[in-house]
Formats: C-alpha cells, sequence, structure tokens
C-alpha cells in the first residue's frame, strides 16, 4: 500500500468520526431532562400580525400554554390560556401536548426549538425563552374541591395538582354555593377561572378563585 493511500484513508476515518460528534446534538440523542422551560414565539396567522405564544413545560409532565390574539377587524383582542401534560415520544422526536383545548404535537430539531405541526405551509416556531416569567395568569379549570374547618383544597381534573385555596377573590361565594349543595367535607365539581401561586421549587402553592362559575353536588374528574 502507498503512502498516499495510507494518508487518504486516515483522513476518511477522522472526518467519519467527527461526523459522529455531530450527531451527538441530534433530536434522537437530546435527553428528555432537558425539554422542561419556557419556550415563546409568535405564530403566523392569516389576516393579522401574528399571534404571540408561550409554552411552559414543566418538569413534572404538566404544561401551561398562553395566546395572545390581536385585534383584527371587528374580532377584539384575546387571551387563551390552557393547561395539560405533554409526553415526548422518543422514536417520532416529537413533544404532544394534551388538555382542554386540541391536542398539539411538536417537532424538536433541537435542545432550544420547538416546531407544532400543522396542515399551514407556515413554520410554527417556539424557542426557549429564558427570560419569560412564570406562570401566573388566571386560567379556566375544572376540579374537585373540598372544605373542611373552614378551609378548601382544589384538585384540578387533568393534571391532578392539589392544592389549598386562598380564601381571597371569590371564595366567599364559593363557600356559600358549597354549603347549598350540601358538600359538608365532601368533594363537589367546580368550573372557575383560577390563579396559581407557586414554591420556590414550582410546586403549586395555593389557589386563588378569580371566576366562580359552577359548584355542583354531583360530578367527578
Amino acid at each position: 500500500m502507498t503512502f498516499n493511500r495510507i494518508i487518504i484513508i486516515i483522513a476518511l476515518v477522522l472526518l467519519g468520526s467527527c461526523g459522529d460528534d455531530r450527531d451527538t446534538g441530534s433530536p434522537s440523542n437530546l435527553p428528555v431532562a432537558s425539554l422542561p422551560g419556557v419556550y415563546s414565539g409568535v405564530f403566523p396567522c392569516e389576516g393579522c400580525p401574528g399571534i404571540p405564544t408561550t409554552l411552559w413545560l414543566r418538569s413534572d409532565g404538566r404544561f401551561f400554554i398562553e395566546q395572545r390574539y390581536p385585534t383584527v377587524d371587528e374580532r377584539r383582542s384575546m387571551n387563551t390560556r390552557s393547561l395539560g401534560n405533554w409526553s415526548w415520544a422518543v422514536d417520532e422526536r416529537t413533544v404532544t401536548l394534551k388538555g382542554a383545548g386540541p391536542m398539539r404535537r411538536f417537532v424538536r430539531p433541537d435542545a432550544d426549538t420547538l416546531i407544532m405541526q400543522t396542515d399551514s405551509d407556515l413554520e410554527h416556531r417556539l424557542v426557549r425563552d429564558d427570560s419569560a416569567p412564570g406562570f401566573s395568569a388566571t386560567i379556566n379549570m375544572v376540579g374537585m374541591m373540598r372544605m373542611r374547618d373552614g378551609n378548601a383544597w382544589f384538585k384540578e381534573c387533568l393534571t391532578g395538582f392539589e392544592v389549598p385555596v386562598n380564601k381571597a377573590g371569590d371564595f366567599a361565594q364559593f363557600r356559600h354555593q358549597y354549603r347549598s349543595a350540601g358538600g359538608r367535607g365532601k368533594a363537589v365539581a367546580v368550573e372557575l377561572g383560577g390563579r396559581f401561586s407557586w414554591a420556590r421549587d414550582g410546586a403549586p402553592e395555593s389557589l386563588t378563585i378569580e371566576r366562580l362559575v359552577t359548584v355542583k353536588a354531583e360530578g367527578a374528574c
């Protein structure tokens, strides 16, 4: 074997090794533990400047998503918020969100990017945003609530979050309807607009009822 041929073989081996190193950053090799965080971006919108979207993927498998629809013609601006559970499919390299709204699925091309799969030709991209604040907005929820010794606890149906209820907001109205529904220490079904407060470790610490919708003696998650 000539000296030149030996040099060529060595060069090819080195190039192959470099290619392997680059592949370690591919979605299939990204650990699921690196997914949680806040992602934000502006989704395209026909006839409007775009829909600012923020997605919080929590390390406990829950998510919050907020979208802000701008004013267009006679349609007023509107903020939508929902919560639910997310899962990571290793083989498909996708993140799936399941909540009260439509199921959403995102491809993860790299560690800091999520692209929502849609029928549109326009890209729906979210990028990791470490500067975004935590989720503190009021969100519509359905759950079970019970009272004992003047205190109340709420369990959200989709995520299973269970937290004590703050006595501010519409708590007094809930307490009145709870008694009318004959709760007496038992759980009742509720629909409300509520706002979580969070502990430093990210655990839900309490819930404030901003808007009470219904209290029903019958019902379950």
